[in-house]
Order: C-alpha cells, then sequence, then structure tokens
C-alpha cells in the first residue's frame, strides 16, 4: 500500500507495534469506519492477539498512520 511521508518518517516511529498484517487486516474488514473533518478516514478493527482495537488512517487513500486505539477499547469493549 503506498504510504505518506508523515507515515514514514513518523508513524513507524512512534507506533512500532502494529503489523502490516493487522493493518490489512483493519482495511480488508473494518469494525467501524469514520470521516474526520479534513477528508482521512479512520478504520477500526479488534486486534485479538493484543486484546485491543487498531485505528488505521488514510489520507487520500494513502496509509497515514496505525495505532492502539484506547479511547474506543474504553467505548466499545470487546466485539
Amino acid at each position: 500500500m503506498e504510504t505518506t511521508e508523515y507515515y514514514e518518517r513518523r508513524a513507524i516511529a512512534r507506533h512500532p507495534e502494529p503489523t502490516d498484517e493487522w493493518v490489512e487486516r483493519v482495511l480488508a474488514h473494518p469494525y467501524h469506519t469514520e470521516r474526520q473533518p479534513d477528508g482521512r478516514v479512520r478504520y477500526y478493527g479488534f486486534i485479538e492477539e493484543e486484546g485491543k482495537w487498531l485505528r488505521v488512517i488514510l489520507a487520500e487513500g494513502k496509509l497515514h498512520n496505525r495505532f492502539f486505539d484506547r479511547g474506543k477499547l474504553r467505548e466499545w469493549g470487546r466485539p
């Protein structure tokens, strides 16, 4: 998948835990999606192996960020 410059320079270093496999899984079968005011799209999926929600953000169709989302875990619990 194509990535943004931010993803390459900052996101990977700040959040090294999520794997490419998990990102692909969330994008293929999201539990929930949201459009941000700036046009980016958030995809959420529960990663059973970690017991955490993964948020994946696309900007203009490119992978922009991915990280474990603590807020949605509290709000949604486990699927």
